[in-house]
Protein backbone atom coordinates (compact mmCIF):
# COMPACT_ATOMS: atom_id res chain seq x y z
CA UNK A 1 0.00 0.00 0.00
CA UNK A 2 1.71 3.51 -1.03
CA UNK A 3 2.67 5.39 1.66
CA UNK A 4 0.95 8.65 0.33
CA UNK A 5 -2.21 6.78 0.99
CA UNK A 6 -1.65 5.88 4.48
CA UNK A 7 -0.52 9.71 5.46
CA UNK A 8 -3.71 10.81 3.47
CA UNK A 9 -6.22 8.63 5.31
CA UNK A 10 -4.14 10.34 8.85
CA UNK A 11 -4.37 13.91 7.84
CA UNK A 12 -8.37 13.27 7.12
CA UNK A 13 -8.48 12.10 10.32
CA UNK A 14 -6.32 13.80 12.47
CA UNK A 15 -4.37 17.23 10.83
CA UNK A 16 -8.05 18.93 10.42
CA UNK A 17 -8.60 19.59 14.37
CA UNK A 18 -11.42 17.73 15.24
CA UNK A 19 -13.79 19.61 17.53
CA UNK A 20 -14.78 16.87 20.25
CA UNK A 21 -16.17 16.71 23.40
CA UNK A 22 -14.91 18.20 26.28
CA UNK A 23 -11.92 20.38 25.66
CA UNK A 24 -10.84 17.59 23.40
CA UNK A 25 -8.40 18.81 20.43
CA UNK A 26 -5.44 16.45 19.32
CA UNK A 27 -6.67 13.28 19.91
CA UNK A 28 -3.26 12.21 21.65
CA UNK A 29 -3.08 9.78 18.08
CA UNK A 30 0.82 8.20 18.20
CA UNK A 31 0.53 7.16 14.37
CA UNK A 32 4.26 8.50 13.81
CA UNK A 33 5.41 5.62 15.49
CA UNK A 34 4.61 3.39 12.51
CA UNK A 35 6.18 5.25 10.24
CA UNK A 36 9.10 3.15 8.10
CA UNK A 37 12.82 4.61 8.76
CA UNK A 38 13.61 8.23 10.24
CA UNK A 39 11.00 10.68 9.60
CA UNK A 40 10.36 14.49 10.87
CA UNK A 41 7.05 15.74 11.29
CA UNK A 42 5.19 18.65 11.05
CA UNK A 43 0.64 19.51 11.38
CA UNK A 44 -1.20 22.51 11.56
CA UNK A 45 -4.65 22.72 12.32
CA UNK A 46 -7.23 25.37 12.49
CA UNK A 47 -10.61 25.28 13.55
CA UNK A 48 -13.11 28.35 12.89
CA UNK A 49 -16.49 27.13 15.04
CA UNK A 50 -19.23 28.74 15.05
CA UNK A 51 -21.16 28.67 18.24
CA UNK A 52 -23.98 30.27 20.03
CA UNK A 53 -26.91 30.69 22.10
CA UNK A 54 -29.70 32.61 23.36
CA UNK A 55 -31.30 32.89 27.17
CA UNK A 56 -34.09 34.30 28.08
CA UNK A 57 -33.34 36.77 31.31
CA UNK A 58 -34.58 36.25 34.74
CA UNK A 59 -32.68 38.13 36.39
CA UNK A 60 -34.88 40.61 38.34
CA UNK A 61 -31.80 43.57 38.61
CA UNK A 62 -30.48 42.70 34.89
CA UNK A 63 -31.32 45.53 32.60
CA UNK A 64 -32.62 42.55 30.20
CA UNK A 65 -34.87 41.08 32.33
CA UNK A 66 -37.68 38.92 30.70
CA UNK A 67 -35.83 39.54 26.76
CA UNK A 68 -34.13 37.00 25.00
CA UNK A 69 -30.59 37.66 24.83
CA UNK A 70 -27.88 36.56 22.52
CA UNK A 71 -24.49 34.79 23.86
CA UNK A 72 -22.72 36.33 20.78
CA UNK A 73 -20.13 33.92 19.18
CA UNK A 74 -18.49 32.50 21.73
CA UNK A 75 -15.71 29.73 20.56
CA UNK A 76 -12.83 31.57 19.50
CA UNK A 77 -10.78 30.12 16.29
CA UNK A 78 -7.73 28.02 17.60
CA UNK A 79 -4.57 26.22 15.87
CA UNK A 80 -3.65 22.22 16.91
CA UNK A 81 0.09 21.88 16.33
CA UNK A 82 2.03 18.65 16.14
CA UNK A 83 5.67 18.24 15.95
CA UNK A 84 7.40 14.80 15.78
CA UNK A 85 10.65 13.28 15.14
CA UNK A 86 10.71 9.39 14.85
CA UNK A 87 13.51 7.00 14.16
CA UNK A 88 14.18 3.17 14.12
CA UNK A 89 17.10 2.41 17.16
CA UNK A 90 17.14 -1.52 15.85
CA UNK A 91 15.66 -3.68 13.51
CA UNK A 92 13.07 -4.20 16.40
CA UNK A 93 12.95 -1.13 18.43
CA UNK A 94 11.78 2.16 17.30
CA UNK A 95 12.28 5.48 19.24
CA UNK A 96 9.56 8.85 18.82
CA UNK A 97 8.82 12.21 20.22
CA UNK A 98 5.98 14.56 19.69
CA UNK A 99 4.84 17.85 20.66
CA UNK A 100 0.95 18.50 20.35
CA UNK A 101 -1.48 20.46 21.98
CA UNK A 102 -4.17 17.83 23.49
CA UNK A 103 -6.93 19.76 25.28
CA UNK A 104 -7.70 23.52 25.33
CA UNK A 105 -10.33 25.71 25.28
CA UNK A 106 -11.37 29.27 24.21
CA UNK A 107 -14.80 30.70 24.84
CA UNK A 108 -16.28 34.21 25.42
CA UNK A 109 -19.43 35.78 25.86
CA UNK A 110 -21.29 38.97 24.65
CA UNK A 111 -20.85 41.60 27.61
CA UNK A 112 -24.72 42.28 27.44
CA UNK A 113 -25.12 38.08 28.77
CA UNK A 114 -26.90 37.92 31.46
CA UNK A 115 -23.85 35.89 33.18
CA UNK A 116 -21.59 38.17 31.73
CA UNK A 117 -22.97 40.76 34.35
CA UNK A 118 -21.89 41.42 37.72
CA UNK A 119 -24.65 41.64 40.37
CA UNK A 120 -22.73 43.35 42.89
CA UNK A 121 -23.68 47.07 43.64
CA UNK A 122 -20.54 49.14 42.46
CA UNK A 123 -18.81 45.77 41.83
CA UNK A 124 -16.28 45.85 38.97
CA UNK A 125 -17.80 45.77 34.89
CA UNK A 126 -16.35 45.60 31.73
CA UNK A 127 -15.65 42.13 32.17
CA UNK A 128 -17.20 39.15 30.14
CA UNK A 129 -18.05 35.34 31.34
CA UNK A 130 -14.97 33.54 29.69
CA UNK A 131 -12.20 30.94 29.38
CA UNK A 132 -8.92 30.18 28.06
CA UNK A 133 -6.84 26.49 29.06
CA UNK A 134 -3.95 25.70 27.53
CA UNK A 135 -2.27 22.50 27.35
CA UNK A 136 1.20 21.63 26.00
CA UNK A 137 2.81 18.10 25.85
CA UNK A 138 5.69 16.42 25.19
CA UNK A 139 5.55 12.20 24.26
CA UNK A 140 8.57 10.08 23.93
CA UNK A 141 7.58 6.65 22.90
CA UNK A 142 9.42 3.15 22.47
CA UNK A 143 8.04 0.64 20.27
CA UNK A 144 9.35 -2.65 20.43
CA UNK A 145 8.20 -4.89 17.15
CA UNK A 146 7.75 -9.16 17.93
CA UNK A 147 8.26 -11.70 14.92
CA UNK A 148 4.46 -12.47 14.77
CA UNK A 149 2.75 -9.11 13.85
CA UNK A 150 2.99 -7.77 17.23
CA UNK A 151 4.37 -4.69 18.89
CA UNK A 152 4.54 -3.49 22.31
CA UNK A 153 3.86 0.68 22.78
CA UNK A 154 5.12 2.76 25.79
CA UNK A 155 6.19 5.91 26.81
CA UNK A 156 6.04 9.03 29.20
CA UNK A 157 4.16 12.17 28.90
CA UNK A 158 4.93 15.56 30.13
CA UNK A 159 2.35 18.12 30.43
CA UNK A 160 2.27 22.26 31.08
CA UNK A 161 -1.24 23.51 31.90
CA UNK A 162 -2.35 27.10 32.35
CA UNK A 163 -5.73 28.49 32.97
CA UNK A 164 -7.56 31.42 33.19
CA UNK A 165 -11.62 31.63 33.94
CA UNK A 166 -14.06 34.83 34.46
CA UNK A 167 -17.71 34.74 35.62
CA UNK A 168 -18.83 38.02 36.42
CA UNK A 169 -22.70 37.07 37.64
CA UNK A 170 -20.61 34.95 40.48
CA UNK A 171 -20.01 38.39 42.32
CA UNK A 172 -17.11 39.77 39.28
CA UNK A 173 -15.37 36.30 40.04
CA UNK A 174 -12.12 36.08 38.31
CA UNK A 175 -9.16 33.00 38.54
CA UNK A 176 -5.57 32.65 36.20
CA UNK A 177 -3.17 30.27 37.27
CA UNK A 178 0.26 29.68 36.83
CA UNK A 179 1.64 26.85 34.81
CA UNK A 180 2.23 23.73 36.21
CA UNK A 181 4.18 20.50 34.73
CA UNK A 182 2.98 16.81 35.50
CA UNK A 183 3.86 13.33 33.93
CA UNK A 184 1.82 10.56 33.20
CA UNK A 185 2.35 7.71 30.69
CA UNK A 186 0.95 5.81 27.26
CA UNK A 187 0.98 1.90 26.55
CA UNK A 188 -0.06 -0.28 24.41
CA UNK A 189 -0.07 -2.90 21.80
CA UNK A 190 -0.70 -3.34 17.89
CA UNK A 191 -0.62 -5.84 15.28
CA UNK A 192 0.14 -5.48 11.71
CA UNK A 193 -0.09 -7.19 8.18
CA UNK A 194 1.73 -5.20 5.93
CA UNK A 195 0.93 -7.81 2.96
CA UNK A 196 -2.61 -5.75 3.03
CA UNK A 197 -1.18 -2.77 4.95
CA UNK A 198 -3.54 -3.79 7.85
CA UNK A 199 -2.91 -2.57 11.64
CA UNK A 200 -5.14 -2.48 14.83
CA UNK A 201 -3.64 -0.20 17.62
CA UNK A 202 -4.68 0.07 20.88
CA UNK A 203 -2.83 2.42 23.23
CA UNK A 204 -4.05 4.03 26.80
CA UNK A 205 -3.24 7.71 27.65
CA UNK A 206 -3.26 8.16 31.43
CA UNK A 207 -4.72 10.88 33.64
CA UNK A 208 -2.53 13.32 34.15
CA UNK A 209 -2.84 15.25 37.92
CA UNK A 210 -1.52 18.58 38.17
CA UNK A 211 -1.13 21.11 41.63
CA UNK A 212 -2.07 24.32 40.23
CA UNK A 213 -1.31 27.68 41.83
CA UNK A 214 -3.77 30.07 41.52
CA UNK A 215 -5.11 33.72 42.59
CA UNK A 216 -8.75 34.35 42.69
CA UNK A 217 -10.34 37.72 43.19
CA UNK A 218 -14.03 38.80 43.34
CA UNK A 219 -16.09 41.69 44.87
CA UNK A 220 -17.46 40.73 48.24
CA UNK A 221 -21.14 42.73 48.92
CA UNK A 222 -20.75 46.02 50.19
CA UNK A 223 -21.67 45.82 53.23
CA UNK A 224 -20.22 47.74 56.29
CA UNK A 225 -17.04 48.15 57.49
CA UNK A 226 -16.51 46.38 53.90
CA UNK A 227 -16.39 49.80 51.04
CA UNK A 228 -18.32 49.69 48.02
CA UNK A 229 -16.39 48.47 44.70
CA UNK A 230 -13.85 46.60 47.46
CA UNK A 231 -11.95 43.59 45.27
CA UNK A 232 -10.65 40.30 47.40
CA UNK A 233 -8.06 38.40 46.02
CA UNK A 234 -6.66 35.56 47.25
CA UNK A 235 -3.83 33.26 46.27
CA UNK A 236 -5.09 29.35 46.62
CA UNK A 237 -4.27 25.78 45.30
CA UNK A 238 -6.67 23.57 43.15
CA UNK A 239 -5.64 19.51 41.86
CA UNK A 240 -7.10 19.04 38.39
CA UNK A 241 -6.99 16.09 36.68
CA UNK A 242 -6.71 16.06 32.77
CA UNK A 243 -8.83 12.67 32.08
CA UNK A 244 -7.47 9.41 30.90
CA UNK A 245 -8.51 7.93 27.73
CA UNK A 246 -7.89 5.01 25.35
CA UNK A 247 -7.85 5.18 21.41
CA UNK A 248 -8.18 2.20 19.21
CA UNK A 249 -7.13 2.95 15.65
CA UNK A 250 -7.35 0.32 12.42
CA UNK A 251 -6.81 0.44 8.88
CA UNK A 252 -6.88 -2.86 6.46
CA UNK A 253 -6.40 -2.90 2.72
CA UNK A 254 -10.11 -4.22 1.31
CA UNK A 255 -9.31 -3.76 -2.55
CA UNK A 256 -5.87 -2.79 -4.75
CA UNK A 257 -5.31 0.67 -3.73
CA UNK A 258 -8.20 1.24 -1.52
CA UNK A 259 -7.51 1.69 2.16
CA UNK A 260 -10.73 0.96 5.04
CA UNK A 261 -9.80 2.69 8.38
CA UNK A 262 -11.22 4.17 11.65
CA UNK A 263 -11.08 4.85 15.01
CA UNK A 264 -12.74 5.07 18.67
CA UNK A 265 -11.72 7.24 21.28
CA UNK A 266 -13.34 7.26 24.75
CA UNK A 267 -12.66 9.66 27.63
CA UNK A 268 -12.74 9.76 31.07
CA UNK A 269 -14.37 13.23 31.38
CA UNK A 270 -15.57 12.73 34.63
CA UNK A 271 -12.34 12.91 36.42
CA UNK A 272 -11.71 16.26 35.22
CA UNK A 273 -13.11 18.74 38.42
CA UNK A 274 -11.82 22.29 38.75
CA UNK A 275 -13.06 23.27 41.90
CA UNK A 276 -11.15 26.78 43.15
CA UNK A 277 -11.96 27.42 46.56
CA UNK A 278 -13.23 30.52 46.74
CA UNK A 279 -15.79 30.21 43.79
CA UNK A 280 -16.54 26.88 45.90
CA UNK A 281 -17.24 29.42 48.60
CA UNK A 282 -19.21 32.26 46.18
CA UNK A 283 -21.58 29.54 44.27
CA UNK A 284 -21.22 26.22 46.01
CA UNK A 285 -20.48 23.98 42.83
CA UNK A 286 -16.92 23.60 40.70
CA UNK A 287 -16.43 25.78 38.27
CA UNK A 288 -16.05 22.71 35.83
CA UNK A 289 -16.83 19.58 35.83
CA UNK A 290 -18.06 16.34 33.42
CA UNK A 291 -21.02 13.82 34.13
CA UNK A 292 -20.13 12.02 31.65
CA UNK A 293 -17.42 10.31 29.23
CA UNK A 294 -17.69 10.45 26.03
CA UNK A 295 -17.09 7.73 22.91
CA UNK A 296 -15.75 9.31 19.09
CA UNK A 297 -15.63 7.59 16.35
CA UNK A 298 -14.24 7.78 12.94
CA UNK A 299 -14.92 5.90 9.91
CA UNK A 300 -12.93 6.69 6.03
CA UNK A 301 -12.20 4.81 3.03
CA UNK A 302 -8.82 5.79 0.98
CA UNK A 303 -7.67 5.53 -2.45
CA UNK A 304 -4.36 5.67 -4.28
CA UNK A 305 -5.10 7.58 -7.93
CA UNK A 306 -1.78 8.02 -9.04
CA UNK A 307 1.85 6.57 -7.95
CA UNK A 308 1.90 10.34 -6.45
CA UNK A 309 -1.32 11.05 -5.43
CA UNK A 310 -3.60 9.60 -2.73
CA UNK A 311 -6.97 10.71 -1.71
CA UNK A 312 -9.52 9.92 1.60
CA UNK A 313 -12.82 10.82 2.49
CA UNK A 314 -13.88 10.50 6.36
CA UNK A 315 -16.93 10.51 8.60
CA UNK A 316 -17.23 11.14 12.22
CA UNK A 317 -19.49 11.20 14.95
CA UNK A 318 -19.74 11.75 18.67
CA UNK A 319 -22.88 10.53 20.41
CA UNK A 320 -24.93 13.63 22.43
CA UNK A 321 -25.76 13.09 26.02
CA UNK A 322 -28.87 15.13 26.85
CA UNK A 323 -27.53 16.51 29.70
CA UNK A 324 -26.54 20.45 30.52
CA UNK A 325 -23.35 21.16 30.08
CA UNK A 326 -20.98 24.03 30.74
CA UNK A 327 -20.91 27.14 30.03
CA UNK A 328 -17.51 27.15 29.38
CA UNK A 329 -18.20 24.60 26.56
CA UNK A 330 -22.08 24.26 25.43
CA UNK A 331 -21.92 21.70 22.47
CA UNK A 332 -22.99 18.22 23.03
CA UNK A 333 -21.89 15.73 20.41
CA UNK A 334 -21.72 16.24 17.02
CA UNK A 335 -20.93 14.68 13.13
CA UNK A 336 -18.48 15.25 10.38
CA UNK A 337 -16.77 14.86 7.54
CA UNK A 338 -13.73 15.59 6.17
CA UNK A 339 -11.38 15.28 2.73
CA UNK A 340 -7.81 14.35 2.91
CA UNK A 341 -5.23 14.35 -0.23
CA UNK A 342 -1.27 14.05 -0.12
CA UNK A 343 1.47 14.43 -2.80
CA UNK A 344 4.58 12.33 -2.72
CA UNK A 345 7.99 14.02 -3.48
CA UNK A 346 11.14 12.19 -3.79
CA UNK A 347 11.56 12.11 0.59
CA UNK A 348 8.64 14.55 1.51
CA UNK A 349 4.72 13.58 1.60
CA UNK A 350 2.65 16.94 1.17
CA UNK A 351 -1.15 16.38 2.70
CA UNK A 352 -4.02 18.73 3.30
CA UNK A 353 -7.44 18.40 4.00
CA UNK A 354 -10.90 20.06 5.41
CA UNK A 355 -13.75 18.83 7.80
CA UNK A 356 -16.87 20.13 8.67
CA UNK A 357 -18.48 19.51 12.03
CA UNK A 358 -21.94 19.99 12.35
CA UNK A 359 -22.21 20.79 16.37
CA UNK A 360 -25.01 19.20 18.54
CA UNK A 361 -27.59 21.25 20.15
CA UNK A 362 -26.89 21.58 23.84
CA UNK A 363 -28.54 23.32 27.06
CA UNK A 364 -26.46 24.99 29.80
CA UNK A 365 -27.51 26.77 33.03
CA UNK A 366 -28.68 30.08 32.53
CA UNK A 367 -29.02 31.18 36.34
CA UNK A 368 -32.53 31.85 37.96
CA UNK A 369 -33.91 28.73 36.75
CA UNK A 370 -33.20 29.16 33.34
CA UNK A 371 -31.66 27.13 30.60
CA UNK A 372 -29.69 28.52 27.80
CA UNK A 373 -30.12 26.66 24.54
CA UNK A 374 -27.50 26.35 21.73
CA UNK A 375 -28.34 24.95 18.24
CA UNK A 376 -27.38 25.44 15.24
CA UNK A 377 -24.04 24.81 15.51
CA UNK A 378 -21.42 23.99 13.19
CA UNK A 379 -17.29 24.36 12.83
CA UNK A 380 -14.87 24.28 9.44
CA UNK A 381 -11.22 22.86 10.14
CA UNK A 382 -8.63 23.08 7.61
CA UNK A 383 -5.11 21.29 8.39
CA UNK A 384 -1.00 20.77 6.45
CA UNK A 385 1.11 18.29 7.43
CA UNK A 386 4.22 17.44 5.79
CA UNK A 387 6.64 14.04 6.94
CA UNK A 388 9.98 14.33 5.41
CA UNK A 389 11.94 11.07 5.20
CA UNK A 390 15.44 11.29 7.08
CA UNK A 391 16.48 8.03 5.38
Amino acid sequence: MKKALLQACALSVGATAAYAGGLDRSGQGINLIFEEGSVAQFRLGYTNPSVSGTLLDANPGSPTNGQVVDSGSVANDFFTPHLGYKTALTDQLDFAIMYDEPFGADIEYADDYPLSINPVPFGRTGETLRAKADTEAITALLRYKFDNGFSAIGGVRAQRVKASVTVPAAAGYDVSTDKDIAFGYVVGVAWEKPEIAARVALTYNSKISHDLSQNESFNPLPIPPIPPGTVASVDTSSEIETPQSINLDFQTGVAPKTLLFGSIRWVDWPQLDYSPPAYIGIVGRPLVDYDDATFTYSLGLGYQFTDQFAGAVTLGYESDEGEPVSNLGPTDGFWSIGLGGTYSLENAQISGGVRYTDIGDATADGGFGQTADFSGNSAWSVGFQITYSLG
